[in-house]
């Protein structure tokens, strides 16, 4: 165990980091995409990537074995199939009852999940909505391709605390600092502090903390741009590239935040992460309080995810996530 904490009073906190590997088209995205995986590496810090599987079946075709291979010694989990290409899982979704929802939800996400696995040479650890959009069918399918845990969930408890819905973990996303950060001196430093600081007094075991996209490092826009309003374009369109000189301070940056983020932290996979002796038990009353007032509401709000088609309906989504509140369990250590 390591020694007290004189200046964040919770040092076994463990903290697991992410990152979002994504972006299919721009030209210099497998190249970052190779970059941070061996920056967590030179920070020792053992990180949480989330790939699409879109962005597995391009790789594996650019024959890009180097950038797999960098990836291996951290814990990976899959980010939807195909991101923001449409439909969305929200868009899929939407407007199919249960029954006919799982079984759409089975058959496009283990098309990423064989994507995932012809690449990496191993399952998943976990899965993760794109643009933070869900639908709870997506248990169902996690329970059928044997992944146990979904990231950035949108069931949401007090403290973001961890728990299990409809038999599958549940880990939220309480923290992040964005790309602009990092790639900004003046930026990074209080960022930094204010994050810390969060972890700190969050009062639960375990914290997910979100760190960029390897694309939005690289690049000055959204590689999805393109995709926004459910538009599809009839050709890959291209993003400009920030300066190499912005790209290597914001690494810089992220790297000394995350040497010093393991001085104070327990830093740890997702898996390693599901392996801790998690005990689950019923919501309080005030627990399932705040989950039946913020759940609904934060479905609601990713409808507003830029890439979405106008006029998405999640009423149908919130109505499927509600009626499975019995399943709710609070994870504690």
């Amino acid at each position: 165990m390591r020694p007290p904490n004189t200046q964040y009073p919770i040092p076994n906190t463990s903290v697991s980091v992410f990152m979002d590997v994504e972006d299919p088209i721009n030209p210099l995205a497998d190249d970052a995409a190779l970059d941070f995986p061996l920056l967590f590496d030179e920070a020792g810090v053992r990180g949480s990537f989330c790939l699409t599987g879109e962005k597995c079946r391009t790789l594996k075709a650019r024959g890009r074995t180097d950038v797999a291979e960098a990836y291996m010694p951290h814990s990976l989990g899959l980010h939807t199939n195909t991101h923001s290409f449409h439909p969305s899982t929200m868009e899929l979704l939407a407007d199919l009852q249960w029954d006919e929802g799982c079984a759409a939800a089975y058959e496009v996400e283990r098309k990423g999940f064989q994507a995932f696995v012809d690449l990496i040479g191993r399952p998943p650890a976990f899965w993760g909505g794109g643009g933070n959009t869900w639908s709870p069918e997506i248990t169902a399918a996690m329970k059928r391709l044997g992944i146990p845990a979904y990231v950035y969930a949108l069931t949401r408890l007090p403290n973001e605390a961890v728990h299990k819905f409809n038999g599958v973990f549940a880990l939220p996303q309480a923290l992040s600092i964005s790309e602009l950060d990092w790639a900004d001196d003046d930026r990074t430093a209080p960022q930094s502090d204010r994050v810390l600081r969060a972890i700190s007094v969050i009062d639960q075991p375990w914290v997910g903390l979100f760190v960029g996209h390897p694309t939005k490092f690289r690049y000055t826009d959204w590689w999805d741009i393109p995709y926004y309003g459910g538009r599809t374009p009839p050709s890959p369109e291209y993003g400009t590239p920030l300066p190499l000189e912005t790209y290597e301070r914001a690494k810089r940056n992220l790297n000394g935040f995350l040497v010093r983020l393991k001085a104070e932290f327990n830093v740890i996979g997702v898996d390693d992460a599901l392996q801790l002796p998690w005990q689950f038990r019923k919501p309080t009353g005030e627990e399932l309080a705040y989950y039946e007032e913020h759940t609904p509401a934060t479905l609601r709000g990713a409808k507003n995810w830029p890439i979405h088609y106008p006029g998405l309906d999640p009423e149908l989504i919130v109505e499927k996530t509600m009626a499975l509140t019995p399943t709710l369990e609070v994870g504690t250590l």
